[in-house]
């Protein structure tokens, strides 16, 4: 949490320009547009005291990520804030008017009010693998998008040869591509790393893919305290919705990370035959009445949590693990 005692400087991310609210030291409030490049930044930077304010920056990806850094390498105290609790904060407040100098009063006002927690940086290593990743995800992407469009092409009865000697070249070459990421992946592991992705698969369903996605996007599980936790962040929490007599579930709580639940999903289906306490839970959802997909939801929420279990713990999956436990006790 931060500091009490700093004041704290909201921060409107924008893809050209910063624009920061703060309160100065005749407590007036104080709104500026600053370039987003490092000289800007670095320039704002010399002209506050890390002894006075801290900043509460709206996450915005790699648009957030300089001032961010930056900030953190001066010695300020900093926290990034979904955008999403900036939205249902606006709205608590009734604001209605949407300017980026409301928007960062408002980050200003929520990082006043609730002290977000200070950012923990991940290290160098994990940003290069998890860009690597993210590029790796790219190139499958675009490689199964020019696969659909040659098979539909070819159903063309006047084909040009030409059209469709350019898809397959294409494809070729994307292939090469993803060959070239897959090869370097190994190489931007350390040896934390390395244990951990062990640690995850050996648990029955997570494959290597899986285990580094898994691995960057929480660095290395170390920014959660609870599994309950990482599955909220995954998306993968059921919501229970009740008011007086009315009590319902309308589905899971759909967050960020879209791709790694998306891998999550098919992990499930692996799990639901391999993995014995994953196909109990699955079998006791279908013999309740519910859809099959809402019992694969449920098998990537427990799969989550044997991946926390086994990292915390850093004990390789057990399936017979409570058996033995008891026999041991």
């Amino acid at each position: 949490m931060s500091n009490l005692l700093k004041k704290v400087i909201g921060v409107d991310v924008g893809a050209k320009f910063l624009t920061v609210s703060f309160n100065d030291h005749c407590d007036k409030d104080q709104v500026h547009n600053i370039e987003n490049n490092q000289r800007s930044i670095l320039v704002f930077l010399k002209k506050i005291s890390t002894e006075d304010y801290c900043f509460v920056i709206e996450a915005t990806g790699n648009y957030s990520s300089r001032l961010l850094h930056l900030s953190l390498e001066k010695g300020f105290e900093s926290s990034l804030i979904n955008c999403m609790s900036v939205k249902h904060f606006s709205r608590m407040k009734n604001i209605i008017t949407k300017t980026d100098a409301e928007d960062a009063k408002l980050i200003r006002l929520y990082g006043e009010m609730f002290r977000p927690d200070i950012y923990v940086p991940k290290s160098i290593q994990v940003e290069h693998l998890d860009q690597e990743i993210k590029l790796l995800n790219d190139l499958e992407e675009e490689k199964r998008r020019y696969a659909v469009k040659l098979k539909a092409i070819r159903y063309n009865p006047h084909l040009n040869p030409n059209t469709e000697k350019h898809y397959e070249k294409r494809l070729k070459q994307l292939g090469k591509e993803i060959q070239e990421v897959e090869m370097r992946l190994p190489q931007l592991q350390d040896e934390e790393f390395k244990e951990i992705k062990d640690l995850l698969q050996s648990v029955s369903g997570i494959g290597e893919k899986t285990s580094l996605q898994l691995m960057t996007a929480t660095s290395g599980f170390k920014n959660f305290h609870s599994a309950k936790s990482l599955v909220k962040y995954f998306g993968l929490a059921p919501r229970i919705y009740q008011s007086g007599k009315k009590s319902y579930s309308p589905g899971k709580c759909r967050t960020s990370k879209t791709h790694i639940r998306g891998m999550l999903y098919v992990c499930s289906r692996t799990a639901m035959k391999h993995n014995a306490p994953c196909k109990e839970l699955y079998l006791r959802l279908l013999a309740k009445g519910k859809p099959k997909k809402v019992a694969l939801i449920a098998v990537c929420n427990k799969l989550l949590r044997i991946c926390f279990g086994v990292v915390k713990n850093k004990i390789a999956y057990q399936q017979d693990y409570q058996k033995n436990l008891k026999i041991l006790t």
